[in-house]
């Protein structure tokens, strides 16, 4: 017993290692996951639970256990794919192979998360590539989503030529919108956050191909407090639920929603 005890008292320790941490100005020190900056604050998970939301004013920094995949979008400069290494002294501190990137944060517009903290010492930009590049080729099949995806870009909304808005936040019976036979894909969107802009542009140029047969029907979500989300217990914003063509709900995406999340969860809707 006391064996099992020291094991679970280990692995507490060590969880409790890996946690990122944010420091307040007041000196309050808080361990968990950080989640990115939207809407003019930080938002970061304790490991209580509670989501945190702070305006950058009140936080003295933010340090991951290891640097993280992260997309940014500055009043002046857009980064994909570099890493996110702290926030400190009002800079946030990014770095992409060997190039050293601090903006103030004054210009910050949005900070996502979009990959696991990176373990490890920094890989060469030769293997990065390679690996890119093999991913590029498995994930390159007749299902991509076609050329005007590319072209359009990720970080403006596109316009929403294949998806039916069914609330602006009322509350509404979701799976009444449903339609049988087709994939059905409920986005809950939140324009102001970068995630749900670039992912919503995602999943309707995959719907614009009539053989995937989606139908995306899309809540317009101001904020938590919307009645539809009180009403479905909704915390967070965006989310993206995958009904099968049988009108079953088989997958939500409420935390992590990168192109091969939806892809899996599509996969998933499909069988």
């Amino acid at each position: 017993m006391k064996q099992i005890a020291y094991f679970f008292l280990l692995l507490g320790s060590v969880l409790a290692a890996q946690a990122d941490t944010m420091t307040l100005t007041s000196g309050q020190v808080i361990k968990g996951r950080f989640k990115g900056y939207d809407a003019r604050k930080f938002s970061f998970k304790a490991e209580d639970g509670a989501e945190i939301f702070e305006t950058p004013s009140n936080i003295k920094s933010i340090v991951p256990t290891t640097p993280l995949k992260v997309n940014v979008d500055f009043a002046r400069n857009q980064y994909e794919d570099v890493e996110f290494r702290s926030f400190d002294n009002l800079t946030v501190r990014l770095a992409r192979s060997n190039e050293v990137i601090n903006e103030r944060v004054i210009m910050l517009k949005a900070l996502e998360v979009i990959r696991p903290p990176v373990s490890g010492k920094a890989r060469p930009p030769a293997q990065v590539e390679a690996e890119a590049r093999m991913r590029r080729e498995m994930t390159e099949t007749p299902s991509a989503p076609p050329r005007e995806w590319q072209r359009s870009g990720k970080w403006r909304e596109m316009e929403s030529k294949n998806a039916s808005i069914i609330s602006q936040g009322e509350d509404v019976d979701v799976e009444a919108c449903l339609k049988k036979g087709f994939i059905n894909i409920v986005h809950f969107h939140y324009p102001k956050a970068l995630a749900s802009v670039r992912e919503g542009n995602y999943i309707e140029a995959l719907a614009a191909k009539p053989s995937n047969r989606i139908v995306i029907l899309k809540v317009m979500a101001p904020d938590f407090k919307a009645p539809i989300c009180e009403a479905l217990g909704i915390k967070s914003l965006p989310q993206f639920w995958f009904y099968d063509a049988q009108g079953r709900l088989v997958k939500k995406l409420t935390d992590r929603f990168t192109e091969g999340d939806i892809d899996g969860a599509l996969k998933q809707a499909r069988h």
